[in-house]
């Protein structure tokens, strides 16, 4: 069937992630119980081919970023990882937020209303998890990068180098890789009862695919960022150790 003739609710049935796709684009399918795309395209104005073209494009294996990001260098790691933070905190987790606050209030599911009273505190403590990475993880690995391409003075590190070291990070990520765990314990690892509104369907899909996404991130971090990391602080000892030498 033409999916321009498709009901927006029927589309978002067959596949929850083309809700994001439509919210990107200011439509929210809930809104829009019983027209079809061509319909909602044309009261909104847009064009029902660049919607579809986002339908196509939307999954996206982030998997295939590892290879690729194994090739670079630790600056443009840490480029690549902070874009992401950006766009989880500036889409991603706005998006789930605002789907959770349109499930009906008159909805008597313990579930979404018990979701209602975590997901802020959840997000407060990821935004705050983000900043704290970025402004102590990544900053002492460009740090680290710095005093080797010679824009850093030896001395502007060399006590930081003393009481941190990458390893002991590394170590204490890993230690807080699962920050999904109490909302997937409370969605019972997003089981959904039968015949649960597509709403719903489409809140949890959204919320495994934010965990897969955090997986992936975390993986990224421990299997290519910090190998990295390792590898110049080594370096920048050697050369400390060789500098001493010639004092």
């Amino acid at each position: 069937m033409n999916l321009k003739k498709k009901r927006i609710l029927d589309l978002v049935e067959e596949n929850y992630v083309f809700a994001s796709v439509l919210h990107y684009f200011g439509i929210d399918f809930y809104d829009y119980p019983e027209q079809n795309l061509s319909q909602v395209c044309a009261e909104k104005g847009l064009k029902p081919e660049l919607i579809i073209a986002g339908f196509e494009d939307v999954i996206e294996d982030d998997n295939d970023h590892l290879q690729y990001l194994m090739s670079l260098p630790a600056d443009l790691v840490i480029a690549y990882l902070k874009h992401k933070h950006f766009t989880f905190i500036k889409h991603t987790l706005p998006y789930l937020a605002k789907l959770i606050d349109s499930y009906p209030t008159g909805n008597k599911s313990s579930i979404i209303n018990d979701i209602r009273v975590l997901f802020p505190l959840f997000v407060e403590y990821f935004i705050r998890h983000m900043h704290e990475e970025e402004d102590d993880t990544f900053k002492f690995i460009e740090e680290i990068d710095n005093a080797l391409k010679g824009t850093l003075c030896f001395s502007k590190i060399f006590f930081k180098l003393k009481s941190a070291s990458i390893k002991s990070i590394a170590e204490e990520h890993h230690h807080q890789d699962d920050v999904m765990i109490g909302i997937r314990k409370l969605t019972n690892e997003y089981q959904l009862e039968k015949g649960s509104p597509v709403l719903l369907k489409v809140i949890y899909s959204e919320l495994q695919s934010f965990e897969r996404n955090l997986i992936i991130h975390a993986r990224i971090e421990n299997e290519v960022l910090f190998p990295k990391a390792l590898l110049l602080e080594k370096e920048l000892y050697k050369l400390i150790s060789k500098q001493a030498s010639l004092n």
